[in-house]
């Protein structure tokens, strides 16, 4: 459900930051650069860096520091693509438009550009953060934990995984989408909301948010596998099934994963009222919420309605 993804234009400061801040150079190995290079030229959307950067300048972070949150975020999510495309993982052929990184300069090239993005991204957390007070600190450094570890994204895919020896059921694949996409938004959303010292209300609707987005674009990610081609999404379709991993529309059906995607679309809706009622500066989030989750849910309504026809 995303268009073609294409080089990074070098005149936005968020992709040309992913430039600047890559652990590359000329001392490093040819093929671990490429391989580093070829991650970071081609970001897609920058959905969650867009978010990290757009909460982080609203909360009263240096634009420096804005940046280099907002690119940290970009790189754990660039290193959780290229171990996902892995053989061993999704054994995946193409990502965005072009064939994966692991394929062009092997599988060991492609893990170690993934290490070194995970260590450039929590060296640019600690400097964007060092001068912010110790509680704002330690609560972002708890969320990483919680966000990217065995109860968040890594655990998300070793059950991603494990999905195919299991019954499959809709609860199931709920519960991984949440674990995997619902802690990169996690990330994208809480983290950079920690700036604004969060009252335990903001907090808690901000975590009940993350949980419908990660949901809601999981939703989206499983209809963009099962009806849309290579040229629309930049990657081959089909694989949930071909691979037996967990997908919306599998386990519900077309008209239930409709369904279901529409009712967390209005659940985030709501939330993202609540939150802009309690404080003005939330507002970025209903923007955000309209741009992409509102619109995209009606482009798949549409679409899926005319192949269902057809």
């Amino acid at each position: 459900m995303v268009a073609p993804h294409l080089p990074a234009d070098a005149r936005d400061p968020l992709t040309a930051a992913l430039r600047e801040f890559a652990p590359t150079g000329p001392l490093v190995e040819a093929r671990l650069a490429a391989a580093i290079d070829q991650a970071v030229a081609h970001p897609g959307k920058l959905v969650r860096a867009r978010l990290v950067h757009a909460a982080a300048c609203v909360h009263g972070a240096d634009p420096d520091h804005a940046l280099q949150l907002a690119v940290a975020i970009e790189y754990f999510h660039i290193a959780s693509l290229l171990l996902d495309d892995l053989p061993c993982m999704d054994d995946a052929q193409t990502r965005r438009g072009l064939v994966c990184a692991h394929r062009v300069h092997g599988e060991a090239p492609a893990i170690l550009a993934a290490l070194a993005l995970i260590n450039r991204a929590y060296a640019l957390i600690g400097f964007a953060m060092a001068g912010e007070p110790v509680p704002v600190r330690l609560a972002a450094m708890g969320c990483l934990d919680a966000a990217l570890g065995v109860a968040g994204l890594v655990g998300g895919q070793a059950h991603d995984l494990a999905f195919a020896r299991g019954e499959g059921r809709p609860r199931e694949v709920g519960r991984i989408a949440a674990a995997k996409t619902g802690a990169l938004f996690w990330l994208a959303v809480y983290f950079p909301a920690l700036l604004a010292q969060p009252t335990g209300v903001e907090g808690r609707r901000l975590k009940a948010l993350c949980t419908y987005w990660g949901l809601a674009f999981q939703a989206l990610d499983d209809w963009g596998d099962v009806i849309a081609s290579r040229l629309e999404t930049g990657k081959a379709g089909g694989r949930d099934a071909a691979l037996r991993r967990p997908n919306l529309v599998h386990a519900l059906g077309r008209a239930g994963a409709r369904r279901r995607l529409a009712r967390l679309v209005d659940q985030a809706g709501r939330m993202v009222a609540a939150l802009e009622a309690e404080r003005p500066a939330w507002s970025y989030l209903g923007q955000f919420h309209r741009e992409f989750f509102v619109a995209n849910a009606d482009r798949l309504a549409r679409n899926a309605e005319v192949l269902v026809a057809a």
